[in-house]
């Protein structure tokens, strides 16, 4: 996936990355990072496209499992 590096970094891999350019990293790359730190160093290519669909989280039905769960007893 595509990237835009938020500040001037070291990679090991692809080297010196400079604030403003776009990068593509795999998932192990990103992976390598704790999530907090990765995001304060890059943003993905699109972020606002993605920002708004995470919004939108109550869309999604609701779980559940305790009435399950009780009604089993």
């Amino acid at each position: 996936m595509e990237y835009i590096a938020k500040v001037t970094l070291y990679h090991n891999t692809k080297g010196l990355i400079e604030e403003g350019q776009t990068v593509e990293l795999t998932k192990e790359e990103v992976a390598e990072y704790d999530k907090d730190y990765f995001n304060d160093l890059f943003e993905a290519v699109g972020a606002e496209e993605t920002d708004a669909t995470d919004e939108t989280v109550d869309d999604k039905p609701k779980k559940r499992g305790k009435k399950s769960e009780d009604a089993a007893e």
